[in-house]
């Protein structure tokens, strides 16, 4: 620069301002709508990890709730001495208690007044979705006539009524091939004879079969329906005990195990099964749904 000339510098306020871009109304839009959607998602998720959270306790919970009864019931692990008067000061609905090896199931009976109130009410009176195992609300005499109905809940976390999906398998049933039913009259056996896939308007859902006939016919028909049997034959004069609950092969699609009640022959439960080889492994439940 020669001497003597002025220096100028440019200042921001000197140098050309470009002008700022400025969005579409469409643009500005699309912006708007994908903030919203990520607010959303985000909302959705801290929506399904506290949903889980308290799925994951409520079985928690409510798993607690029914072991605490086992305890009131019994003490420590199951030997067939269930103290059903303490039972009945929890719930006089109470008729029995039901045990299957190596399962989840280890839970007290009831008979109410219809089919709806034990599908969402536990044993001590807590609304749950875990329900209680109950009797069918038309029986007559629990346990003591020809056939009974047991209902129960399919979880997904394996509690319930949800191990008897495992029954599928036959050779599951090899494995453990009875379950035990106490109740305040005695201490019996539940040797399946059969288990059976069926809508939840079969036939085999009839109950308080008084003559010979008749009951004749309805174990022809659990035969005729049968996935599979077993060698526990059955007769008009026995009294049989089903278990059902929900399956998913179909719509109101139910699994029943046809048990057949033999008494204990001493004070002591016998758990050595004479097993044979399994034929191979079973599924576990994934869903939770009535009975």
């Amino acid at each position: 620069m020669e001497e003597g000339r002025p220096r100028y510098e440019l200042n921001n306020s000197d140098k050309k301002k470009r002008p700022k871009r400025r969005l579409s109304k469409k643009a500005k839009v699309r912006r708007v709508a994908e903030d919203i959607i990520m607010g959303c998602l985000v909302i959705i998720m801290l929506f399904s990890a506290w949903k889980i959270y308290t799925i994951i306790k409520d079985y928690r919970s409510n798993q607690n709730v029914y072991e605490n009864i086992a305890g009131e019931s019994r003490n420590g692990e199951f030997t067939g001495d269930i103290d059903f008067d303490a039972l009945r000061k929890i719930n006089p609905d109470i008729v029995g208690w039901l045990y299957y090896k190596d399962t989840l199931i280890d839970y007290p009976v009831v008979k109410g007044e219809d089919n709806d109130k034990y599908l969402n009410t536990m044993f001590d009176g807590t609304y749950s979705a875990f329900g209680t195992l109950f009797v069918d609300a038309v029986t007559e005499a629990p346990f003591a006539q020809f056939n009974t109905i047991v209902y129960g809940h399919h979880m997904r976390n394996g509690s319930m009524f949800a191990a008897l999906k495992k029954l599928k398998e036959q050779s599951f049933c090899v494995e453990h091939p009875q379950l035990e039913l106490i109740t305040p009259e005695g201490k019996f056996h539940l040797e399946i004879a059969a288990f059976l896939n069926e809508p939840s308007d079969s036939n085999i859902y009839t109950t308080n079969i008084k003559d010979m006939g008749g009951r004749e016919v309805y174990l022809d028909t659990i035969n005729s329906l049968a996935s599979y049997t077993t060698d526990v034959a059955l007769a008009p004069t026995d009294r049989i005990v089903i278990l059902s609950t929900c399956a998913y092969e179909y719509k109101d699609a139910r699994y029943m195990v046809i048990c057949k009640m033999v008494p204990w022959e001493g004070q002591n439960i016998d758990m050595s099964y004479d097993a044979e080889e399994p034929a191979g492994d079973t599924e576990e439940t994934e869903e939770d749904d009535a009975a």
